[in-house]
């Protein structure tokens, strides 16, 4: 130490090292660095919105299925617990074995329009969209004897929807006791003279 002074402190050396460290500091970044960082990012951008929009697409799917398993619930329930109240079309059953349980002689061959649930919206606009959102949903009714000597007939809901062009389906099935379920009425033969 002279004078006080630390060494090499006010030396020429130290100050041309100290404005080189100083000028690399300030000048910033080169266009081909900012380039790279903005390509970078765009790509991770781009990466977050196509992840966005599949997440968008998976929760409007989830949605629709949710939807049509509480159609095909509900519609399951009413056939269970009031059997009778519809039509058992025992003689149009297919090479399955199956035949259609309908609401009527009128009933549309493309399926039933689902109801939505009856409850007590906020307002109009609310009570609206649910009637749209419900009438996406068609349903169709199925029964079935698994065997001769079953005592009990499969029922299955069939609830039909459309999304994004394609056709959606949902099943549930379940079984009604033989003596619960209307009985097969006798058409009788017209003779030909």
């Amino acid at each position: 130490m002279e004078h006080g002074y630390i060494k090499g402190l006010h030396s020429s050396e130290s100050f041309s090292t100290q404005d080189t460290s100083t000028r690399q500091l300030l000048r910033g970044f080169t266009l081909i660095e900012l380039i790279m960082a903005l390509t970078v990012i765009a790509v991770a951008l781009a990466g977050l919105i196509a992840m966005y929009g599949i997440s968008l697409e998976i929760a409007n799917e989830s949605r629709q299925k949710t939807l049509a398993a509480e159609v095909a619930s509900s519609q399951l329930s009413v056939i269970l617990a009031a059997p009778d109240t519809f039509i058992w079309n025992y003689n149009a059953s297919n090479e399955m074995s199956l035949f259609p349980i309908v609401l009527g002689d009128d009933d549309p061959k493309a399926g039933n329009v689902a109801v939505p649930p009856d409850v007590k919206l906020i307002n109009r606009t609310i009570h609206a969209r649910n009637e749209l959102l419900y009438r996406r949903f068609r349903w169709k009714a199925w029964g079935r004897l698994p065997s001769p000597d079953a005592q009990a007939y499969e029922v299955t809901v069939n609830v039909q929807w459309q999304t994004q062009g394609k056709n959606r389906s949902l099943a549930l099935t379940s079984s009604v006791p033989c003596h619960r379920a209307p009985a097969p009425v006798q058409v009788p033969v017209k003779e030909v003279p």
